[in-house]
């Protein structure tokens, strides 16, 4: 009779250490379905193209599909949010740049995701080349005559939104050079650059990933690279800093996080993954001839980053004065 309930015991702690062992072949067979990358910004973008990018290369290395979903909105926020509450199992994750991983969480002390606490970087995937470009017929062609016209009349400057990379990019070059101009703030890059233009809007600060055909045509004039070193596609133009507004710089990045709490197996898997995708000599001319700046840096490397970049922004944002309103 002693011997069915030491039985049932054994049977149950048979059970209890089955159960426990789960967790760890999930994570040793990930993934098992398809993954799933979360641009929280609209389609045609330079994140949007480099997360396309990414995500076919990624698959081949993982063994299954990685699909870039859409979600934009608030300036990457809502994207951004459900990322962050999704399930830290490895199969969301978002694809993150200065805007909704750096700006936005500086200048809104009520967001509804912290980057620190809820997201954990996977890797520093690419930088993007961005240029000052005004409408041509803006009297302008470089910086110092960009200036002169700003103080003599108030210009309109377009962005992909309020709160983002573009937007503060502009504030700092109005802070910097004591200029005065207004925000016009758009869904996204491409219906920004549709009203440069159209002429319905004086200057932007966009990427050469999105304006850089159009520049090339004729289009739009582009005067300087905002970037600390010279564009890629544009390299006979100028940095701001060079063109006489020394110490302006913005480096925009694209990177790749998943939910905070996502096993460590999982993490470095999606890394190796992402790393991998980006030494592949076709992958990184796919980015070259897009005007992407390719790195495939590590979770560690992503990390560093954007500690500094928070670090840089929070006080000139500040100084600045610059507000979501």
């Amino acid at each position: 009779m002693k011997r069915r309930p030491f039985l049932a015991v054994l049977g149950l702690a048979a059970v209890g250490a089955l159960i426990a062992h789960i967790p760890a072949f999930a994570q040793a067979n990930f993934p098992e379905k398809t993954v799933r990358i979360i641009v929280p910004y609209p389609p045609g973008g330079a994140t949007d193209v480099s997360a396309r990018l990414l995500a076919e290369e990624m698959g081949k290395t993982l063994g299954q599909s990685v699909i870039v979903e859409n979600k934009p909105g608030v300036a990457g926020v809502i994207g951004t949010d459900v990322v962050a509450k999704s399930p830290a199992d490895g199969y969301t994750l978002v694809f993150g740049g200065p805007g909704n991983l750096t700006l936005r969480p500086i200048m809104d002390p009520n967001l509804s995701y912290k980057v620190e606490r809820d997201l954990t970087p996977i890797s520093h995937v690419v930088t993007y080349d961005h240029l000052l470009i005004v409408r041509n017929g803006l009297p302008a062609r470089n910086v110092q005559e960009f200036i002169k016209v700003a103080k003599e009349r108030k210009l309109t400057y377009g962005s992909s939104g309020t709160g983002g990379p573009q937007h503060l990019a502009m504030e700092l070059f109005k802070f910097m050079t004591h200029t005065d101009m207004t925000h016009v703030p758009y869904k996204g890059e491409s219906p920004a650059l549709l009203d440069l233009m159209g002429e319905r809007v004086d200057a932007a600060i966009l990427s050469s990933a999105v304006a850089g055909q159009f520049i090339k045509s004729g289009k739009v004039r582009a005067i300087a690279a905002t970037n600390p070193y010279r564009s890629k596609t544009f390299p006979d133009l100028p940095t701001v800093a060079e063109a006489g507004v020394p110490g302006y710089e913005m480096i925009a990045y694209g990177g790749l996080m998943a939910p905070a709490g996502t096993p460590a197996p999982v993490i470095d898997k999606l890394q190796r993954a992402a790393m991998a995708a980006m030494k592949v000599p076709t992958v990184q001319q796919q980015f070259y001839d897009a005007g992407l700046f390719p790195i495939g840096g590590s979770a560690a490397d992503f990390t560093k980053l954007l500690r500094s970049e928070r670090e840089k922004w929070a006080p000139i944002i500040k100084s600045s004065g610059t507000t979501l309103e």
